[in-house]
């Protein structure tokens, strides 16, 4: 198992979409619900939590598995300069560029980099705050290179796709 990801763009309300017993829509092809992780709060903002859209831009799909994305998760946050910070898992300590985020620091990637590995999503307005910080931190990403930066660009692509009044799906 793993992490999936589906960023949409120009999603639109569709109220009167047909929905199976289990209250998803039957289209799902052209249709999308979108889950607000609750603890994440405000992650979601511009998008309607449960409410069925219109897909009418559907921009990108990535994978991985969960490891690796927390792997990739703690260089982005050493890209962003946040120092590293030691955290308890499994009974021991571990250290991580993220620990600062996950305590609630802002700053570049930060919505991102606390926020889950597996399920919500991220709504237009802070995809719009993500693009801008993939924007901003481009060259040095790139400088990295390798696996680091080609993840990077599907993370960008991603954030700049939803930021166009739409959403970045975790599942």
């Amino acid at each position: 198992m793993g992490l999936d990801i589906t960023a949409y763009s120009k999603l639109v309300l569709a109220p009167d979409a047909e929905l199976d017993e289990d209250g998803y829509p039957v289209d799902y092809d052209n249709h999308e619900t979108f889950y607000e992780n609750p603890d994440f709060p405000g992650r979601i903002e511009g998008i309607t939590p449960k409410a069925v859209y219109k897909i009418e831009g559907h921009c990108s799909g990535l994978s991985s598995g969960y490891g690796s994305y927390s792997a990739w998760r703690d260089q982005l946050a050493k890209l962003a300069g946040y120092p590293v910070g030691q955290y308890e898992q499994y009974g021991r300590i571990a250290e991580s560029h993220c620990v600062a985020c996950w305590g609630g620091a802002k700053g570049p990637f930060a919505e991102q980099i606390n926020f889950s590995d597996c399920d919500g999503t991220i709504g237009p307005v802070v995809s719009a705050k993500l693009a801008n910080d993939y924007a901003e931190f481009a060259g040095r990403a790139e400088q990295i290179g390798g696996h680091f930066w080609e993840k990077y660009q599907e993370w960008k692509a991603a954030f700049d796709c939803a930021a166009d009044g739409g959403a970045v799906l975790f599942h």
